[in-house]
């Protein structure tokens, strides 16, 4: 077998429609857009603070659940530090009655911070349906990074 010995470098799944968008800089052809087509992993030079991996839904969705798993078995410290997962909803948090308002955590620009990267370089958790419709999901980088990042799953 071929195949016998190789380990899966990234784990791919069906996405819904969407655009993206990074300032990191993909090294060769590990590009963000490949990776979330599924063809390859995303493997990005040295992310720094304020850096943002993005995807903008076509239509907007209503998700219940992500995950995302960067590093891999080859570069295992090639992952995603203090980095958080934040959504844009099509209608704004503060449409939402008062007392909902205040169990969420959001960005200056609305965004409603869901989770983040633990320190095994994973983020994964549920989205409370009460927020509807998502337009964007984004990736929020809060540390200059010394090594490369790989988003692999």
């Amino acid at each position: 077998d071929k195949q016998f010995g190789k380990v899966q470098l990234f784990f791919p799944h069906e996405n819904p429609i969407a655009s993206v968008e990074t300032q990191i800089k993909p090294y060769k052809t590990y590009t963000l857009q490949r990776a979330y087509k599924g063809e390859t992993y995303f493997w990005g030079l040295l992310p720094q603070q304020g850096d943002t991996l993005q995807f903008n839904f076509e239509p907007p969705v209503v998700l219940k659940g992500y995950l995302f798993r960067s590093g891999n078995v080859e570069h295992p410290s090639d992952r995603l530090y203090n980095t958080t997962v934040e959504i844009l909803p099509v209608h704004p948090i503060s449409k939402l009655p008062s007392q909902q308002q205040g169990k969420y955590r959001t960005t200056d620009d609305d965004y409603v911070i869901v989770g983040e990267f633990d320190d095994m370089g994973v983020a994964e958790g549920s989205i409370d349906t009460n927020l509807g419709e998502i337009q964007s999901l984004r990736l929020s980088v809060h540390i200059d990074s010394e090594n490369w990042a790989i988003l692999s799953e």
